[in-house]
């Protein structure tokens, strides 16, 4: 999941994130740790920051594609 590189290029501090999504602070924390979440949790954070879940939950590895 690339939550931090695309909150990080919305120049975006994790509180910042989560007033915006609702979600909350230690969950996207624990996302940027794992790596995973919930289908719910991901659409209200790729709403938020305007990217389609695809873009969203892409492995890093994906990039280069």
């Amino acid at each position: 999941m690339k939550l931090r590189t695309i909150r990080l290029e919305k120049g975006l501090s994790v509180p910042a994130l989560s007033r915006l999504s609702n979600v909350p602070v230690r969950t996207i924390e624990d996302i940027e740790k794992r790596g995973d979440c919930k289908v719910s949790t991901a659409k209200l954070l790729s709403d938020s920051l305007e990217v389609s879940l695809d873009e969203l939950c892409a492995d890093d590895t994906e990039e280069g594609r």
